[in-house]
């Protein structure tokens, strides 16, 4: 997949701030994947492995975190801890109507949800957490 091949963004509401999330595999409603980067990235680093999951049978939701890409910008540096950056993924749950979901994290977006199974367990079916870049 080319970058110019990747979703159009959403802006999404979530937790107090808006999270710009791509989105692809709608169809497969129901088997939600959620793929979090790392710092100092965007969600488009995910661009080669989303047409695989989708055609694995999963709705893959790519959100830009907060700070990152055109998803919004807290000035407050409280505003980006563990407990804020997770419960942006849960709302993010909430938003698609799913109670949970499988999450991969790279670099930071590992630690946000290794964070995320910690603090909200129950919204977690699977955690995969990578160091290595997916390119």
């Amino acid at each position: 997949m080319k970058l110019s091949d990747f979703p159009d963004p959403t802006l999404i509401p979530v937790n107090g701030v808006e999270l710009e999330v791509f989105e692809a595999g709608r169809e497969n409603a129901g088997n939600p994947v959620v793929l979090c980067h790392g710092w100092p990235g965007h969600a488009s680093v995910w661009r080669h492995q989303v047409p695989a999951l989708v055609a694995a049978g999963y709705h893959v939701i790519v959100p830009n975190q907060r700070g990152y890409g055109n998803s919004s910008r807290p000035a407050d540096v409280t505003a980006y801890d563990i407990g804020h950056l997770s419960g942006d993924l849960v709302a993010l749950l909430d938003h698609f109507g799913y109670d949970r979901a499988v999450f991969v994290g790279h670099d930071w977006g590992a630690s946000v949800v290794w964070g995320l199974a910690l603090l909200h367990p129950d919204r977690v079916d699977k955690v995969i957490p990578s160091q290595r870049p997916p390119v």
